[in-house]
């Protein structure tokens, strides 16, 4: 695929027709008019409408010419005319305008964590830098070092970041590909003739990040569930078609291979494309050891010849003489041990949650008051809330000061008034600030039910500030958890630098719970943190971070992530019933979380 600016190269251009491409002009401009300094609500609105775009499961084109774009959530009049404009043309002309004016290439150099707009400016008319490649250059020779209010440290961060990218995956959230993978799966299950239809490989163990959809399925005529691939609504290309496999791209340009396989071997087609390959060698492994060899195709007994066809994965396992063990855990991570010594875990599932303890409303940057959050929470089946709003020192002109927060306690004891048998905690997500003090006075914490804290700033320090930073947080008596403990966004942003050993020794001798944040962007802690935190006692607490209210779906990925952690309900603090967290609450915190 090409990078954004070179669609526009030399004024060469390619037919625009997918949503991917679209989504990518749109980001472009808005990319472009931040860095020129426009007015942000209108680069907002039109990251809004890109991301729209390339979410959307059906042709953007197509509506286009049905005149329907306005019909989309953020799509207006003017937006809706930019898109009719890259369709009919292939061209954007206020696009063209701002390559006038900055190199192509400038843009790119956002990628690189630290450089913003403003720095990527600044070099490219400092220095003449308009690319990764010279920005390294300027880096490493110390042209940027020169530069006032840069420095070396700049230097040797934005190498350090440059490094890190050159690395980094390209592979999709499983947040922006579950949605869509189990759209498909649901709409073959309707399919006349289709009976087992299952989504398998990293998309089934749930890893924070997938390159494509593998689907396994069992029909009474196959031919007709393949054919239906190709006429689903998120579908722009067929890649191959035959009887029994299809392979397709979806307008997202995401693809989807489908097997339709007998029913006899469906158990062990599942296992096999689930994966993981490690998980697989060492099955195979196992299996040559007892004198069989497991495959897609069956499991054989090398001896006589006999092939053991299975119509379940439970099947295949109990041959090799293990449990069944969940897809979460198939990552050569112990998972046979435990399942031949019958050790594996009682993992979490989404029901065992009874509340969300970090999520935020209107009082700071969320979009519904407590009680719409709290009616939302319980729709979902959900027993309380934490709301934790931002404090003030994220920029926020709406952040709680020690004042607005008396009033959002009062705002709080309403709602719990007016919700019987519904329990809002008070909570507040409090920044650690880059000198390792807290955004809120001890006086203001000790009002609260429960005290999460983050980091949201001074991502670039050395990793003992960073640590320090988190270890005062542990120990001060007020503060229950650690919010999205190492502050990665997947794919965009590397953790910041920190110890995740001695974060995990603090916070089992401080009392702390450490955050598995279930935005799919964050996972953070990940699955191997959880695990060690596990290990070592520490409490968890899985929650949404959820700005509005259908974002509290997004614990499901929280979820996965415990059940790749090999986390149990009794490791999550969030499991309690309300009473038995209140119950908690109310000791002091260290050795009783």
């Amino acid at each position: 695929m090409l990078k954004r600016h070179e669609i526009f190269i030399s004024g060469y251009y390619q037919p625009v027709a997918t949503n991917t491409e679209i989504a990518q002009i749109l980001e472009t401009l808005a990319e472009l008019m931040e860095l020129d300094g426009v007015n942000k609500f209108r680069f907002i609105a039109l990251q809004k409408a890109a991301r729209r775009v390339s979410e959307a499961g059906f042709s953007i084109t197509e509506r286009a010419a049905a005149g329907t774009l306005t019909d989309i959530p953020d799509i207006g009049e003017k937006i809706a005319a930019k898109i009719e404009e890259i369709v009919a043309t292939g061209r954007l002309g206020e696009l063209e305008e701002y390559f006038q004016k900055y190199p192509p290439a400038l843009i790119e150099m956002e990628r690189v964590q630290g450089v913003g707009p403003r720095t990527a400016r600044r070099v490219w008319e400092d220095l003449g830098v308009s690319n990764i490649a010279e920005l390294e250059a300027a880096a490493r020779d110390g042209s940027i070092a020169g530069l006032p209010g840069l420095g070396e440290k700049s230097a040797e961060n934005i190498l350090k970041a440059i490094e890190r990218l050159k690395v980094r995956s390209d592979r999709l959230l499983l947040g922006e590909v579950l949605p869509v993978a189990e759209e498909i799966a649901e709409r073959l299950r309707r399919v006349p003739g289709a009976r087992n239809v299952t989504c398998a490989g990293s998309v089934r163990r749930m890893k924070e990040t997938v390159k494509d959809v593998d689907i396994i399925a069992t029909a009474t005529d196959p031919e007709a569930l393949t054919g239906a691939v190709g006429r689903l609504p998120m579908v722009a290309d067929i890649i191959t078609s035959g009887p029994t496999k299809c392979s397709v791209r979806t307008h997202a340009g995401l693809q989807v291979d489908l097997r339709v396989v007998p029913d006899s071997l469906y158990g062990n087609l599942l296992q096999h494309f689930t994966g993981s390959k490690e998980h697989n060698i060492a099955l195979r492994e196992l299996a040559i050891s007892m004198g069989l060899k497991v495959s897609e195709y069956g499991v054989e007994e090398t001896a006589s010849g006999k092939v053991n066809e299975c119509a379940t994965e439970a099947e295949v396992y109990s041959l090799l003489g293990l449990a069944y063990i969940p897809p979460e855990l198939r990552e050569d991570s112990g998972e046979l041990k435990a399942a031949a010594e019958g050790r594996l875990p009682h993992l979490i599932e989404t029901g065992d949650l009874k509340g969300d303890l970090h999520l935020h409303t209107d009082w700071s940057d969320g979009r519904a008051s407590i009680k719409e959050m709290a009616l939302a929470a319980l729709d979902r089946g959900y027993s309380y809330i934490g709301v934790s709003d931002h404090t003030q020192s994220m920029g926020m002109v709406r952040g709680l000061t020690p004042k607005r927060l008396e009033e959002q306690l009062a705002e709080i004891a309403q709602v719990n008034d007016e919700l019987e048998g519904f329990r809002v905690f008070a909570s507040a997500e409090v920044d650690v600030r880059s000198d390792g003090s807290l955004d809120l006075p001890d006086e203001s914490l000790s009002s609260l039910d429960f005290v999460t804290v983050s980091i949201h700033s001074g991502f670039n320090q050395e990793k003992s500030q960073i640590m320090e930073r988190l270890r005062a947080a542990m120990e001060n008596p007020f503060v229950r958890a650690i919010g999205h403990p190492t502050g990665r966004l997947i794919n965009r942003r590397e953790p910041y630098e920190v110890d995740m050993e001695e974060i995990i020794a603090t916070a089992a001798r401080t009392g702390t719970a450490l955050e598995i944040n279930s935005h799919f962007q964050r996972l953070d802690l990940n699955d191997i943190h959880a695990r060690a935190a596990k290990n070592a006692s520490v409490p968890l607490v899985i929650n949404s971070d959820a700005h509005r209210p259908e974002h509290l779906d997004v614990l499901r990925y929280g979820i996965a992530t415990a059940r790749r952690g090999w986390i149990e309900p009794a490791d999550v603090l969030n499991t309690l019933s309300t009473s038995a967290m209140e119950k908690v609450l109310l000791k002091p915190k260290t050795g009783i979380l």
